[in-house]
């Protein structure tokens, strides 16, 4: 009778996991990734509001060292075309300019400044320069917060006024501050000659300089809408000033005198919930901002709009406590 051979088990062999297991171990995974993906984005956020500060606190260093050099600060904006009227002193005889055109030498764009001043122009063209190839389409990162994605590729993201042909800021200069609330005409309004040395009675410390705007801003729901508005670096045409405190969306003061700031938005949709006559933050529950004395302040979205008219108030004689 034939033996048979004997079949010994494999040692170190595993069986493979069952379905079941198999499925609880992916179950397991996701809910791991939908833990950690928060904080993960939340960091990222944390990181780009983080630069953000940084920008503006070299914002408020540059205007500093500008009204050092000048012994003022700049002017909102320069008028559209040229008038010995308008833009006085060591500010006179441009056109197109705005606060963050004078600033270009003071945030290592000094090459991009002299090419302007060469015909003391915005429209000065650029070499190689996209867009409309001149120097008010040309993306200045440093105006730019990483958190704000209204406007790809840096440009505004309408046709309206041709503001796709026009690189967009993130940040916006206070018209108390940078005006002259009491002058006359619109345009005169928008052509103050502030000294940080005197024009802060209520103290640097306690009057917002510069806050956040979205570079493209809408209500319809489109961007690309006539009602779709902006904030662009470098253009002193009316609505798309970069400009806050002014309280109307075609940011054109038509009163005298200074206004009570009207109060921030954070983090709103910027195709169906930006007002574009106030300033608006891309981060959520916070405006960040610049102060008179160059530091950099991150204001809770919950201050009151009193509070905040009177921050952004340089001269009204109240005081705010701690805000």
């Amino acid at each position: 009778m034939s033996s048979r051979p004997h079949h010994r088990p494999l040692v170190g062999v595993r069986r493979g996991f069952t379905l079941v297991e198999l499925l609880v171990v992916i179950a397991i995974i996701g809910t791991l990734i939908g833990l950690l993906l928060p904080a993960v984005q939340a960091a990222r956020e944390a990181a780009r509001s983080m630069q953000c500060k940084n920008h503006l606190k070299q914002v408020g260093l540059a205007l500093h060292t500008i009204n050092d050099a000048k012994r003022y600060l700049p002017p909102i904006t320069a008028p559209t075309s040229r008038d010995p009227l308008l833009t006085r002193g060591p500010f006179y005889g441009v056109v197109g300019f705005t606060v963050f055109t004078w600033l270009l030498p003071y945030v290592e764009q000094a090459p991009l400044y002299d090419l302007a001043m060469t015909q003391r122009t915005v429209y000065t063209p650029v070499p190689g320069a996209p867009g409309a190839g001149v120097i008010y389409s040309v993306s200045v990162p440093l105006y730019l917060c990483p958190t704000e994605m209204s406007s790809p590729g840096g440009l505004g993201a309408t046709t309206s006024g041709g503001a796709n042909q026009w690189a967009v800021g993130h940040y916006a200069t206070n018209y108390n501050v940078f005006g002259n609330p009491g002058a006359a005409t619109p345009d005169l309004r928008m052509q103050g000659a502030s000294r940080i040395s005197q024009s802060f009675p209520d103290g640097t410390s306690n009057t917002v300089m510069v806050a956040e705007r979205y570079g493209t801003c809408g209500s319809s729901g489109v961007a690309d809408d006539p009602s779709t508005n902006g904030c662009l670096w470098s253009d002193s045409n009316s609505r798309w000033r970069p400009v806050f405190c002014v309280n109307e969306t075609m940011q054109t003061p038509s009163t005298q005198g200074f206004t009570a700031c009207a109060m921030f938005q954070t983090a709103p949709n910027w195709r169906s919930g930006c007002d574009s006559s106030r300033a608006q933050s891309p981060h959520s529950g916070i405006m960040n901002v610049t102060l008179g004395d160059a530091s950099v302040r991150s204001v809770d979205g919950s201050i009151s709009p009193t509070t905040w008219a009177t921050v952004c108030h340089p001269a009204d004689g109240l005081t705010v406590g701690d805000w």
